[in-house]
């Protein structure tokens, strides 16, 4: 972490130090050992003033990454549960990998602490943003850093009527074995109540150990004992468990919003805004982790040849996401049976493609010839008539 100055000067400055922010400066730093005639200069500001395990990512594996290290378990099994249903996939060849946050977030320290061109400043958040034709002013606390160019991974606020994918996971341990370190759960469906998509997620570590997580698609958020109380039955009532040690608790929420925001249509040309709120994520999904790693390396590359940074996805898919989304909204008690059917009919290795944006064109008929096909021409319409 370099020594904090009152004032700085930076070819970029990244605003957030979260895995997206950290995996572009490590995207930076890397290509400036690789160009040293072209270095730039890049300094993250990022608010917490230590880093610790926060959070759990998860994602099917089809390339290496940077971040490797940060893996910890892998499977090749994963099961959905629906209306008194489990259908189980299975496929060796790409696996479904966790990154703890904890080594990631020490992995990119590590590696900013040896670059000369990239430096991490933490416990500094930017209160201020003078953005002008060819200059960025960001005010923190005790600093003042200029910039040419910025990236915004900052969180920001959520439009009302957004569809939330909201979650509340605990990490446990048992006394005696209770999971299937074999098979991951992605989605164990529960009854849905009124506009609310519910099920819980089951990630296990060892047969004694698991990350189990209750997990909404709604509107609106619920307390914290909410959350708390359907974990605690669904442990108790549905695994059977007769007790278990939290050891450590997460949280999140992620917009799902039918159109993600333009690159494009961004308000300053040098401002780019990057990660959860950003288009990075899957809006239908919520997966955002190996997204923000193949788009970090995007974005370097085209900062590098001066080129305008590229949407994540095209019209197509996006368009794609839009139905579905609205789909999810006004047929909630569908999404049991339509997640269901997916992972029954079409096959894993097109499935894990289309959810890790690594579809072929084939792909995208396999998949919209499993779903609903009355109301998704009604939600296709509706997209066109609201574009």
């Amino acid at each position: 972490m370099e020594q904090v100055k009152n004032e700085q000067s930076a070819d970029v400055v990244i605003l957030g130090g979260g895995m997206s922010g950290l995996a572009l400066a490590c995207q930076i730093a890397n290509y400036n050992e690789q160009h040293p005639d072209e270095s730039k200069t890049a300094v993250v500001v990022e608010p917490r003033s230590n880093y610790q395990r926060d959070k759990t990512w998860c994602f099917w594996q089809h390339q290496p990454t940077p971040f490797d290290r940060a893996i910890t378990h892998q499977w090749h099994r994963w099961q959905v549960c629906a209306n008194g249903r489990t259908h189980t996939s299975e496929y060796s060849q790409v696996p479904y990998v966790r990154v703890d946050s904890g080594h990631y977030y020490h992995i990119a320290q590590q590696q900013l602490a040896k670059s000369e061109s990239v430096s991490l400043i933490t416990g500094n958040s930017a209160s201020k943003i003078l953005v002008c034709d060819k200059q960025i002013g960001v005010q923190c606390e005790a600093l003042k850093i200029t910039a040419e160019f910025a990236y915004d991974t900052r969180p920001k606020n959520i439009p009302g009527n957004t569809l939330l994918q909201h979650f509340v996971g605990w990490e446990i341990t048992t006394d005696y074995d209770a999971f299937d370190p074999n098979i991951v759960t992605l989605m164990d469906f529960q009854v849905t109540q009124a506009n609310d998509i519910h099920f819980f997620y089951i990630l296990p570590f060892d047969k004694r150990h698991a990350l189990v997580e209750t997990t909404h698609f709604s509107k609106t958020l619920l307390t914290e004992d909410a959350y708390a109380e359907e974990l605690s039955d669904y442990l108790s009532g549905s695994l059977g468990l007769a007790s278990w040690h939290i050891q450590n608790q997460e949280q999140g929420v992620i917009p799902m919003p039918q159109k993600s925001a333009s690159l494009t249509r961004r308000e300053h040309f040098n401002v780019v805004p990057f990660g959860l709120h950003s288009d990075t994520p899957r809006p239908s999904t919520g997966y955002c982790y190996p997204h923000a790693q193949s788009q970090a390396l995007e974005h370097v590359l085209n900062l590098f040849a001066n080129k305008p940074p590229k949407a994540a996805r095209n019209f197509f898919v996006r368009w794609l996401d839009q139905i579905f989304i609205s789909f999810l909204e006004h047929h909630p008690e569908q999404a049991a049976s339509t997640f269901f059917t997916l992972f029954e009919q079409v096959p894993t290795q097109v499935l894990i493609r289309f959810l890790g944006d690594n579809a072929k064109p084939f792909d995208y008929l396999k998949v919209i010839m499993a779903m609903p096909k009355i109301p998704f021409v009604r939600e296709a319409v509706r997209s066109v008539s609201n574009p």
